[in-house]
């Protein structure tokens, strides 16, 4: 017998779970797919250059140095200017030299002398040896005459030295009067008007650097040899441009002028595996110097490149690859292999940079790469793309190559 004590709670648990079983039925809702935004690659011909860290010099460098020992009296430039071959630099106090010269020329008449009279006294001899028919009188030995000939040799080589000796010191006095062998920019005085210089030593005065003309040195992998060798062998990727480098300089600008790359080292640093090369630049303008630092561009042509914004490729251990988006707006992994990258052109100055890679292999022009929203695409993840605008790309170029590329076409 139940009493109704127990029935009251029974029936509170009843109305509870009727009314539980009358409300509304939950179902899971999924979210929305994820946005992401897409873009078909730019597909265009496309200059890529390849970057060597290069140091400047002048076409010519020469050292100005004291060849002979005295006071420095004169210094006739201004430090830093352009001077012509054959401008007077420094003289050296000439007193002693002038004075070595007057006892060089006497020195040359003496021996002169000497000559003279070893040559008249040879003659009496000769002439008191014999008759006027030119038979023996015996009134000289034969060792006498000898003697007499070897005093006139030795005299007139005594007035050779003495030439030579006269040459030197004449030498000696042109060398106080130092005059520039090229034309070009000077640097500063090393030694002060009034210091002892040659003493000893050969004194560094300045240096002359002719930047008529610019070179750039720089040392190119053997791999990027093997490619430049066969490529000329194979004749690709070459136009009018082959031997054409390009200069970027320290701030990032482009130079004006394209150089031509006109020695390769012969042998391969067996250390570095790498080989000295050397490019030659246009500086009429004189807005080159030598010892700056920048970098040699050397160009190569990539016909219909295809190109993604450089933010889309990603890296894993697997190696390079981009997410695409299919016809069923799934999300796919493509494998590619990259080449360079290049600088986007812009319009904004003040935009920031942007860079997009060259995919030499793994991707067609009609795929849609995702370029926007990577952070959280997983592979099969079904998506919402939006398609973005065609990017451009093209790399800074020297305006003497686009003239010079717009010819050929």
């Amino acid at each position: 017998m139940i009493t109704k004590r127990f029935i009251l709670p029974l029936v509170a648990v009843a109305s509870s779970l009727t009314f539980v079983s009358c409300g509304p039925k939950n179902e899971f809702a999924p979210p929305p797919p994820m946005k992401v935004t897409v873009a078909k690659p730019l597909v265009q011909d496309q200059t890529v250059y390849k970057d060597f860290p290069a140091t400047l010099a002048g076409i010519s460098e020469v050292e100005i140095r004291a060849r002979v020992k005295g006071i420095l009296e004169e210094a006739f430039f201004k430090e830093g200017s352009v001077i012509e071959k054959g401008a007077k630099l420094f003289l050296i106090e000439q007193a002693p030299y002038d004075a070595a010269v007057a006892a060089s020329e006497a020195d040359v008449a003496r021996a002169e002398a000497a000559r003279r009279i070893a040559k008249a006294t040879l003659g009496r001899l000769n002439e008191a040896a014999k008759d006027d028919k030119g038979a023996p009188t015996g009134a000289v030995s034969e060792h006498v005459i000898e003697t007499a000939e070897a005093e006139v040799e030795n005299a007139v080589a005594l007035v050779d030295q003495a030439k030579a000796g006269l040459e030197t010191t004449k030498i000696d006095l042109k060398y106080t009067d130092i005059k520039s062998p090229i034309s070009g920019r000077i640097a500063r005085t090393m030694v002060d008007v009034g210091n002892l210089v040659g003493n000893g030593e050969a004194t560094l005065l300045t240096r002359v650097v002719d930047e008529q003309s610019i070179r750039a040195y720089f040392e190119v992998p053997e791999r990027i040899m093997l490619e430049f060798y066969r490529e000329r062998a194979e004749n690709k990727n070459i136009s009018d441009n082959f031997n054409k480098v390009r200069l970027e300089l320290a701030d990032g600008t482009i130079y004006e002028h394209l150089g031509d790359i006109n020695f390769i080292d012969n042998k391969v640093n067996e250390r570095t595996r790498t080989a000295l090369a050397r490019a030659e630049f246009p500086n009429t303008e004189g807005t080159l110097s030598s010892g700056l630092f920048a970098r040699v561009g050397y160009p190569k042509n990539h016909e219909d490149a295809i190109m993604v914004p450089a933010v889309s490729v990603l890296q894993d251990i697997g190696g390079s690859y981009v997410w695409v988006v299919d016809s069923d707006n799934k999300v796919l992994r493509k494998g590619v292999t990259t080449g360079a990258t290049v600088l986007r052109e812009q319009t904004d100055k003040d935009a920031v940079p942007v860079r997009d890679t060259i995919i030499t292999k793994g991707l067609t022009k009609d795929d849609s790469v995702i370029i926007g929203g990577l952070q959280r695409v997983r592979e099969g993840a079904i998506v919402a793309p939006e398609m973005s605008t065609t990017f451009s790309v093209k790399a800074e170029q020297p305006a003497e190559l686009k003239a010079k590329q717009d010819e050929s076409k």
